[in-house]
């Protein structure tokens, strides 16, 4: 059974390598770029490549990626929200949820778990 789930996430991994690797670009983001008006564009063009992402045997994390761009980068989401005249962005400023569920649920994937 061990070997079995091994091989399930190997394949899961392997499946979803641009979203996870995506995931990782967010990561490197929140950890390097300025919560500033600075950052909004690398910011932008993030979430606009994250949603063209097709994840196989599962949905995209989105409301779990902009609890932790809200919560890690408070002024910069506000300024996405206030300023943006995209009405995909604006409606994405609005997706929330609870951060350490979010956190969890990115780690999971992350971590090569097959999760819906």
């Amino acid at each position: 059974m061990k070997r079995k789930t091994e091989r399930t996430r190997v394949e899961f991994v392997e499946r979803n390598k641009e979203l996870i690797d995506s995931l990782l670009k967010l990561q490197e983001l929140l950890d390097t770029e300025p919560d500033t008006v600075d950052a909004i564009p690398a910011f932008t063009q993030y979430i606009r490549s994250f949603l063209r992402i097709k994840p196989t045997g599962r949905t995209l994390p989105t409301i779990e990626i902009m609890t932790l761009i809200k919560r890690r980068k408070p002024n910069l989401f506000y300024l996405l929200k206030r300023h943006s005249k995209d009405d995909m962005m604006i409606m994405l400023t609005y997706l929330d949820m609870d951060y350490e569920q979010a956190q969890i649920k990115i780690e999971r994937i992350l971590q090569g778990e097959v999760i819906a």
